[in-house]
């Protein structure tokens, strides 16, 4: 969006409305200028009078105050105001604020005493009518001829409203007040005229022409199609007219002299940017518009040292650059209070130019704003023209004759055809062939019959924003209402539905969040940096990046190429606002670049976090760890994920604890996932708990080896279970998963249940050892099975257990 302030008062000098600030907020805001909000510039000063300092008495009690005698009307007596302004005078126009005044400030005027002395009201400063912020060094004063008793509100003419818009960027004409009455006459106001400026001023013959002092040569007409130029001198640099300064205020710009508050003027008045040089800064009087050279540098306006490169481009003469075009002026070529003549330049410049410039630099200007948008670029040689008119009426400058109008690449207008059919197949409505017509005349287009129903439309150059028909269609529907044109329900043959994989990923996160965790979207942009602090990119997959060629900043430079950064940055940001536990998981596209010209290669992942998990049930010392792998047993359980292991993953995954990392694999040759305590230095680091446990799993993978399954019911069995339990020594290094699986292996079809309810280390374990407990369910489908059958069964485990690990069993 693009902010934009309109003065109300300003706006009706250029087209004759009589609508309520409350009907022109609402007849701009159908006209797609949407207005924000309303300032009133006289809240507060609805009661403030102009006085006449009648007479002024030495305070009795106080060197520093004096009694002041006003007169607010010529048949009222003297009021006395007591104060310690050093400025007042006797004779002097004041603005004045009698006992009951509210001022802007909130502050209530009340009679009081000081130092025994009746104050019956207050002479006002400036900051204290809220017209400045700093402190004023004194009381305001007006001039002589300012109407006693009048309001002071109406004598300044703030009596005035500021519409705060937020237009569009197809909007971009409206950045000047000429654009918002052209575009109110064209919607409401037919019958009104636009009263754009007349421009008249004397040249100074006696000065020869502009020839005779400036040359301007481009370089580069791709990036500057037009560049023009005037000269005037004899310039007094001074405040400007308060007229002036009391419009650029409105429109929230801060005035600082003359020819910079002209150029301004233009600007908000016609949408096209000027600059002002000091003519005799410019060697030889020579412009050139060229593109940097490599390294370039120049000090702008904004007192910094840019560095430039060969895609900018920049004003110069032939020693040195003195602007960057389109965005910023040079502190070599500045209009200060010593100069006395003034080139001005009113240009256009390529608009893509602009913005890449303005976005390396990180110079973004009121200029740089309009320019990167589309300007008039019809409208150059007059714009210049306005800025020279009011030079020459407020200073009394002398305008050399001539104006130098470079144009090395002639304005085409576009001319689109459109049909009748076609806007009304768009707009749902039946609009007649001269409806179209007329409602596009009425917006500036000019329209020539082509054939039956269909039209030439030739674009205005202000139009930047029209390029295809479809954009003639949407202004018609802006002429004919947006709220006139009828809703109706969109037409679809097919009902949408997911498809299997979307159904898929929506059961698993619907099972995660049953397993207590909470669904989180990150961003795909993200910062190289993160991966470089994670340890990341030392895993291959994940330094295949993508990068963006104009990122926002450094922090969205990159897609991710993994979930891991965006979950961590998650878990970090909960932990250091004193989150005691949080359980997270999320489902999304990671990209990973395949080199050359190839499209980068998109997977869909599923990644997730714990911490705070403090019942150690495993007495393990990872107690996150087990929480987080029961949550995906539970997950390839639900799913019918059969054959997967937890296999130790000791060399790959530096940013995972070394001894509590594992590598998720499938028939134990497919890895399609890891699990891990995040590294204690990298958990120090991110702010994160010790034993923070992180997992990512390859989700198209999962939905490709279970998608055929289908789900089975089966009634339930009617015959006992008997059960068994299993104490087995190990030694330390061999896995208890991998004893779970030789057990399920050997139990077969039997064995209808295998639970792990204890692993000892300590007293009466040798060392080196460990004692793992298993608790073992048998059953059949046909029959009670008989003591001796699960015996038989069960000492075939404890066999295979014996000469496959060297398991002794405990209590044998």
């Amino acid at each position: 969006m693009i902010n934009l302030q309109i003065s109300y008062n300003w706006l009706k000098k250029y087209i004759d409305i009589n609508y309520t600030p409350a009907d022109l907020s609402e007849k701009l805001t159908m006209a797609g200028l949407e207005v924000e909000g309303v300032e009133y510039l006289g809240e507060g000063l609805e009661d403030i009078k102009i006085a006449k300092i009648e007479e002024i008495k030495a305070h009795p009690d106080a060197d520093k105050l004096v009694i002041c005698m006003v007169k607010t009307a010529a048949d009222k007596e003297p009021i006395p105001v007591v104060t310690g302004a050093p400025n007042v005078e006797a004779g002097q126009m004041v603005p004045f604020a009698e006992v009951g005044t509210t001022l802007p400030n909130g502050m209530k005027i009340e009679e009081i005493e000081l130092r025994g002395q009746l104050s019956q009201g207050m002479i006002c400063s400036k900051d204290e009518l809220g017209l400045q912020e700093e402190r004023a060094a004194g009381i305001m004063v007006l001039e002589e001829s300012a109407p006693l008793g009048a309001s002071f509100l109406k004598y300044k003419r703030l009596d005035d409203y500021v519409f705060k818009l937020d237009l569009t960027p197809n909007y971009a004409r409206c950045l000047g007040m000429i654009g918002v009455a052209r575009e109110l006459k064209s919607l409401y106001a037919q019958e009104k005229t636009l009263n754009t400026p007349p421009i008249s001023f004397e040249e100074a013959e006696e000065l020869g022409t502009i020839n005779d002092y400036v040359e301007v040569e481009i370089e580069d007409p791709d990036l500057c199609p037009r560049y023009t130029a005037r000269l005037v001198k004899n310039v007094e640099i001074k405040e400007s007219p308060e007229w002036i300064q009391r419009r650029l205020k409105a429109a929230g710009i801060r005035p600082i002299n003359n020819v910079v508050d002209i150029s301004n003027f233009v600007l908000m008045e016609y949408n096209q940017p000027l600059h002002t040089f000091d003519y005799n800064k410019i060697k030889d009087g020579k412009i050139v518009v060229r593109r940097a050279e490599a390294e370039e540098k120049i000090m702008t306006l904004d007192d910094e040292e840019r560095a430039l490169d060969d895609e900018m481009l920049v004003i110069s003469d032939p020693e040195k650059a003195v602007a960057v075009g389109g965005v910023m002026g040079g502190a070599n070529t500045e209009v200060t209070e010593e100069t006395t003549d003034v080139l001005i330049e009113s240009a256009y410049f390529n608009p893509v130019s602009i913005r890449k410039t303005a976005k390396k630099l990180g110079m973004h200007s009121d200029s740089s704003h309009r320019f990167e948008r589309g300007v008039d670029i019809e409208k150059a040689v007059e714009a210049n023209n306005r800025a020279c008119q009011m030079l020459a009426k407020c200073d009394g400058a002398k305008v050399v004759p001539g104006v130098i109008d470079q144009y090395p690449l002639k304005y085409e207008p576009a001319v689109i055809e459109l049909e009748t059919a076609r806007v009304n197949e768009l707009l749902g409505i039946e609009l007649k062939a001269a409806d179209v017509r007329k409602s596009l005349e009425r917006l500036g287009f000019e329209v020539k019959a082509a054939a039956a129903d269909k039209f030439e439309v030739t674009v205005p150059s202000y139009r930047t924003d029209v390029e295809q028909a479809a954009d003639l269609v949407e202004e018609i529907a802006r002429v004919y209402g947006y709220n006139k044109i009828p809703s109706t329900r969109p037409i679809s043959k097919q009902r949408g539905k997911r498809t299997p994989q979307q159904k898929f990923e929506k059961r698993v996160e619907e099972l995660l969040q049953a397993g207590g965790l909470d669904e989180v979207i990150t961003y795909s942009l993200q910062a190289k940096k993160s991966y470089d602090d994670l340890n990341l990119c030392q895993f291959e997959d994940y330094a295949k990046f993508v990068s963006i060629k104009n990122p926002l900043s450094e922090a969205f430079a990159v897609l991710r190429t993994t979930l891991v950064p965006g979950l961590i940055d998650v878990l970090s940001s909960n932990a250091r606002r004193q989150e005691s536990e949080m359980a997270i998981f999320e489902t999304g596209t990671v990209f990973r670049n395949k080199g050359g010209n190839n499209r980068p290669e998109e997977l869909n992942m599923l990644g997730g976090g714990i911490f705070g998990v403090e019942n150690d049930i495993w007495q393990q010392g990872a107690p996150n760890f087990f929480a987080l792998k029961g949550v995906l047993e539970m997950l390839f359980e639900r799913i019918q994920l059969d054959n997967y292991q937890f296999i130790p993953d000791n060399d790959n995954r530096d940013f995972l604890h070394p001894g509590r990392r594992a590598e998720i694999k499938y028939n134990q040759i497919q890895t399609f996932g890891f699990i891990g305590e995040i590294h204690p230095e990298l958990a120090d680091q991110n702010n994160l708990p010790q034993g923070t446990t992180i997992f990512e799993l390859d989700l198209d993978f999962l939905f490709k080896v279970t998608a055929a399954k289908e789900y089975s019911y089966q009634k339930l069995v009617k015959y006992p279970v008997l059960a068994r339990d299993l104490a087995v020594v190990l030694k330390e290094e061999i896995a208890v998963g991998e004893i779970h699986q030789a057990i399920q292996n050997i139990g077969g079809a039997m064995l209808k249940n295998l639970e792990l309810f204890d692993i000892y280390q300590g007293d009466q374990i040798k060392e080196g050892h460990k004692s793992a407990a298993f608790e073992l369910k048998f059953q059949a489908d046909d029959r009670t099975l008989t003591d001796q059958e699960v015996n038989r069964r069960f000492n075939q485990i404890v066999k295979h257990l014996k000469e496959e690990y060297s398991a002794e069993i405990r209590g044998n």
